[in-house]
């Protein structure tokens, strides 16, 4: 929720650098493509201004993105210009903690401080157990 996705150019070398590394006859490695994945990360972190950006978009064309055959990245990328938004503050952009998020009217039971926590554990490589098989964590989901 907080951190930022890294640079599509980036995301790429990395695909790229795994691809010519995993050629053996025995390993299949398949990837979607980074633009659909970076649209996907653009709505999944958005906010209700991209209803502007997804009219646009239907307007320019983009009605079945989610086949390979009809998905039109330029047109997406149109879409936000004229809607005077940038993908890149949706998935580039680190967010602060304190920050309202767009989702934050939403109660699903988990408090954000418990979320904060876990990120936390998270970037020391600490996981949280399951508490379905150990001890209740206190989440607050059930």
């Amino acid at each position: 929720q907080w951190e930022a996705q890294q640079e599509r150019e980036i995301l790429s070398k990395k695909i790229r650098y795994l691809k010519n590394r995993l050629n053996w006859r025995n390993i299949s490695f398949s990837y979607p493509d980074i633009n659909r994945v970076y649209l996907e990360a653009v709505f999944a972190r958005g906010d209700r201004r991209l209803g502007e950006v997804l009219k646009r978009a239907h307007f320019l064309g983009c009605k079945f993105d989610a086949w390979r055959e009809h998905f039109n990245f330029e047109a997406w990328q149109q879409a936000f210009t004229e809607s005077g938004l940038s993908m890149e503050f949706y998935t580039n952009r680190m967010r602060d903690e304190d920050e309202i998020l767009p989702w934050d009217h939403i109660s699903c039971g988990v408090k954000k401080e418990y979320l904060l926590e876990e990120k936390k554990k998270a970037l020391r490589g600490e996981t949280t157990p399951d508490c379905r098989f150990e001890d209740c964590t206190g989440c607050g989901a059930c």
